[in-house]
């Protein structure tokens, strides 16, 4: 079994292009492979500082719907990235193998360090890339899923991996990207601006669909989604919104893009909306369900986080173990 990794950071609210290319990815995934999932903590608090019970309360809230996804803590780790000590010690090691330049170069850094003017940037924004290696090189991952955002923090991971393996033979795993496929709804794009991806910010709070929105609101969402000229239903590059839509609509469903497009032929995009909400609605509907029976009790959830906090400190203690004794330190008592 190849060992995968990912992490999700508890901030923002997940959304359907989170579920649909990502979580019920790793749900299947469980069939197949050795999962590690980390709740990134330690990376939420590089750009804003939250409140401190809002951040507990949404890693609590982020378990939840990855439990309610799928996710079976009997199978897979889960985990919340602060209570494994190792992640932030082996990053710590992890920068003298890391070069200021290629940080420097990271594409999100820039973009996101502009955005704040001046607001404070921090070391921990600069850094976040090493942190991210540590994630993963700590787990001796074979494979992880990532987007395009993310893929430049993992080509740095590998080249981190490398360059310590070449001092150090053998130490780490030099893990390869887990790329979605571009079909099957891998790439939800904002239901307001279709040449966005949807995401978790609050940029576009009607342009994203949170799992946990209730249905009125889900209607809500598709019904005011931006179309394209015309009332064709079809899927063409010149008509990036109904694409999205007929998207979804065909992973909500389960069937071909060309059957809905056949369906809708002369009915506009009124029928059309209509439609797509409620299998949006039904699709959501059982992570829902399960989703509010887990967040009645989050003793539960707060459990289930501590037991895959003691399975993943068994692996990351080991590879952290190896790396004191490469690097030259003094054994723990």
């Amino acid at each position: 079994m190849a060992r995968v990794f990912s992490g999700i950071q508890p901030t923002g609210e997940i959304h359907l292009g989170n579920y649909i290319g990502a979580l019920r990815r790793f749900v299947l995934a469980q069939d197949v492979d050795e999962c590690v999932f980390c709740i990134v903590d330690l990376h939420a608090i590089t750009e804003n500082l939250p409140d401190p019970d809002e951040l507990r309360a949404k890693t609590l809230d982020l378990a939840a719907i990855y439990l309610a996804a799928g996710i079976d803590p009997e199978r897979s780790i889960l985990f919340a990235q602060s209570q494994v000590h190792e992640h932030t010690e082996l990053a710590w090691i992890l920068n003298a193998f890391t070069a200021y330049g290629e940080l420097r170069r990271m594409t999100q850094f820039k973009d996101k360090s502009a955005k704040r003017g001046d607001a404070l940037v921090s070391a921990g924004l600069f850094d976040y890339p090493v942190l991210m290696a540590s994630d993963i090189l700590l787990y001796r991952t074979d494979r992880v899923p990532v987007g395009d955002d993310q893929r430049q923090h993992l080509e740095l991971t590998r080249d981190i991996a490398t360059r310590f393996n070449a001092r150090f033979p053998d130490t780490f795993v030099v893990p390869e990207a887990d790329i979605p496929p571009a079909e099957g709804g891998a790439r939800v794009m904002d239901f307001q601006e279709p040449t966005a991806k949807m995401s978790k910010s609050s940029d576009s709070p009607q342009g994203t669909i949170r799992v946990t929105d209730p249905p009125d609101v889900l209607r809500k969402k598709v019904k005011t989604a931006v179309t394209d000229s015309g009332r064709e239903v079809v899927f063409r590059e010149d008509k990036p919104a109904i694409s999205n839509l007929l998207t979804v609509y065909s992973v909500a469903t389960s069937r071909p893009v060309a059957d809905l497009e056949l369906e809708y032929a002369g009915k506009g995009y009124g029928d059309f909306k209509d439609g797509l909400a409620e299998a949006v609605i039904e699709f959501l509907r059982p992570l829902q369900e399960r989703y509010r029976e887990l967040a009645a009790d989050p003793g539960e959830i707060a459990r289930i986080l501590h037991l895959g906090a003691d399975k993943a400190q068994e692996i990351a203690s080991k590879t952290l173990t190896t790396v004191y004794d490469r690097v030259g330190f003094l054994p723990r008592g």
